[in-house]
């Protein structure tokens, strides 16, 4: 053994010496002095002596932990979904809520109608709505859809299919002619749409434009009016090419249309004449029975 253990050793036995020949009231207060000293001490090994009984009773097996890890990617896509449904909710209560304060406030004659049926393949073509002749609706009647504070034109009845059913030619149809101008101009063409790819919304072509035309991209283009066709002033897109040629320029249009999300359209009805509906009722024969009488009554 050495010294130094021989020393510590002779300290050691002196102090228990000591410690057995006090009073206890000095046994007591050199107690409570180690315990504070060693206290934290003796709380670290029992909060590490838990954890280790805890780890030894509630470890799981890799099984069971990819099977927690599985429901939990369950339920998160779980209310993903429902999250994803809200927002469709919303949005459809949007559109119905502005497609009604429209009809409202709507200078023109419409009918609501939504679309039911549209093929990938003529997804920017044709589009079937399920309003018919049982509403009034007739070939070449006008589809529009509110575009912020003004009416968008959509395109126009191809086919009425049946009482609740017809067929709408879109604008984004090359078949689907508009007499169009530059916003706040005279300068006037004709706009039709083009055939572009299935995945991408083609844009409009305005043709027939003054080589002098004043055209800047951004500028608004809409329906002027002519041919009786279509209502004025129909927003139609905006300028977002010019190609100036030898006699006359060609402007492409982006329409202002979203074509894509159609759901909710609105269909403009003609404003017939009153003399007009008693001539065509008069001759299918619809004519009231007590006004057929009473020229018979009054007669001498």
């Amino acid at each position: 053994m050495s010294r130094l253990n021989i020393i510590l050793l002779i300290v050691f036995v002196a102090a228990l010496i000591t410690i057995t020949l006090s009073s206890p009231q000095t046994v007591a207060r050199i107690q409570n002095g180690a315990m504070t000293v060693f206290s934290p001490f003796m709380r670290a090994s029992n909060q590490l002596e838990s954890g280790v009984e805890t780890v030894g009773t509630e470890s799981l097996s890799p099984a069971q932990l990819r099977e927690m890890v599985d429901e939990l990617e369950r339920e998160r896509n779980r209310l993903k979904l429902e999250v994803i449904q809200l927002d469709e909710i919303v949005r459809e209560n949007n559109q119905l809520r502005r497609a009604l304060q429209y009809v409202e406030k709507a200078p023109l004659s419409v009918v609501a109608a939504r679309v039911i049926s549209r093929k990938p393949s003529t997804w920017y073509n044709t589009m079937v709505i399920d309003k018919g002749k049982a509403h009034g609706i007739e070939v070449d009647n006008p589809v529009i859809v509110p575009v912020g504070e003004d009416a968008g034109l959509v395109g126009k009845v191809s086919e009425v299919v049946g009482d609740n059913s017809a067929i709408i030619l879109l604008l984004t149809d090359e078949m689907c002619q508009v007499s169009a101008k530059l916003q706040n101009s005279q300068e006037q063409g004709i706009l039709n749409g083009q055939r572009g790819a299935l995945q991408t919304m083609p844009n409009l072509r305005l043709r027939y434009l003054s080589r002098e035309a004043e055209v800047a991209p951004g500028r608004k283009v809409e329906s002027s009016g002519v041919g009786g066709l279509f209502p004025p002033d129909l927003v139609l897109g905006e300028v977002f090419s010019v190609e100036i040629g030898a006699i006359d320029a060609e402007v492409t249009v982006k329409p202002s249309v979203n074509f894509e999300e159609l759901i909710d359209i609105f269909v403009v009805l003609p404003v017939r004449d009153p003399e007009d509906e008693a001539d065509m009722q008069s001759e299918s024969g619809d004519e009231d029975p007590v006004a057929v009488e009473k020229p018979a009554l009054t007669a001498p």
